[in-house]
């Protein structure tokens, strides 16, 4: 089995120099961090319409199942719940940058 180490492009690599002394862009880190924050914005808001849909569906008897709309209102609760939390350690780390003396 062949195991490999994290290669460059992933976690705070992107942000700390090199070993070599060249530094990485920092602006390209946040730019895929922003860009990350905003695709999970995307898919959640997805998740909850189609949600909504499936409820709307149910309500006026096209739906073929309560199952499905249940499992479609849980796929939006859960993903709602995971961005909150995201949205939460990412304010946290924020605030602690923030707590830093210079």
């Amino acid at each position: 089995m062949d195991i490999k180490g994290l290669q460059g492009g992933y976690g705070i690599g992107q942000v700390l120099p090199a070993a070599d002394g060249r530094a990485t862009k920092p602006a390209a880190a946040a730019e895929d961090a922003s860009k990350f924050l905003g695709e999970l914005v995307n898919k959640v808001n997805d998740l909850q319409l189609n949600a909504d849909r499936e409820i709307q569906e149910l309500s006026t008897g096209e739906s073929k199942g309560l199952h499905e709309v249940m499992l479609a209102v849980e796929k939006s609760g859960i993903a709602f719940q995971f961005l909150t939390q995201v949205r939460n350690k990412a304010l946290e780390a924020y605030q602690e940058i923030m707590r830093m003396q210079v």
